[in-house]
């Protein structure tokens, strides 16, 4: 079943898409070719007039380096958590294995000191 959206909400996905492309500096025509749809369409996915289909959608994520729920995120707050983990992500992926572990532990270690803070302010 193809999830119906509301003219706002298309909107919404649009612009994120667009900002997305924009970011990586490609036009309709690098996103469409990427995509293996027309330029014409995605044009209408980025202004809200038409829904991109699950399997567009899959492609665009993937020609712009993100998930698809980053463009279905309904509020800031998603929007940016999405971000940051997409941005996590494409660093590790830069990475070799060693490289890796050694930012998940770090990671875990500053989660840690960040919890013991919080305890001690509540």
């Amino acid at each position: 079943m193809k999830p119906s959206f509301t003219e706002e909400e298309r909107k919404q996905i649009g612009r994120r898409i667009r900002d997305s492309r924009n970011a990586k500096k490609y036009t309709l025509e690098d996103l469409a070719e990427k995509c293996d749809c027309s330029s014409k369409h995605i044009g209408d996915v980025e202004r809200g007039t038409v829904s991109a289909s699950w399997p567009l959608a899959v492609k665009i994520g993937k020609a712009l380096n993100t998930g698809v729920d980053y463009y279905l995120a309904d509020t800031s707050d998603q929007y940016f958590d999405i971000q940051i983990d997409v941005e996590i992500s494409n660093i590790l992926k830069e990475c070799d294995m060693e490289t890796r572990m050694l930012i998940r532990d770090t990671a875990r270690r500053i989660a840690e000191y960040g919890k013991r803070i919080q305890t001690r302010k509540d």
